[in-house]
C-alpha cells in the first residue's frame, strides 16, 4: 500500500513555488491599489486585517 501514493519528484516544490508567486502578485496588487486608488484601499483595509 505504501507504493500506491507515489508522486512526481518536485511536485511539492511546484506547489510551493506557485504559492510564493501568488503571494508576490497579491502584494504587488495591494501596493498598486494603494497608489492608484487610495480611497478604495482604505475601504479594503478590513480584508487585509
Amino acid at each position: 500500500m505504501a507504493d500506491a501514493k507515489k508522486t512526481a519528484p518536485g511536485a511539492g516544490r511546484a506547489r510551493t513555488h506557485l504559492l510564493y508567486l501568488a503571494v508576490i502578485v497579491a502584494v504587488a496588487a495591494g501596493i498598486a491599489v494603494g497608489f492608484i486608488w487610495p480611497d478604495a484601499a482604505v475601504e479594503l483595509k478590513p480584508i487585509g486585517t
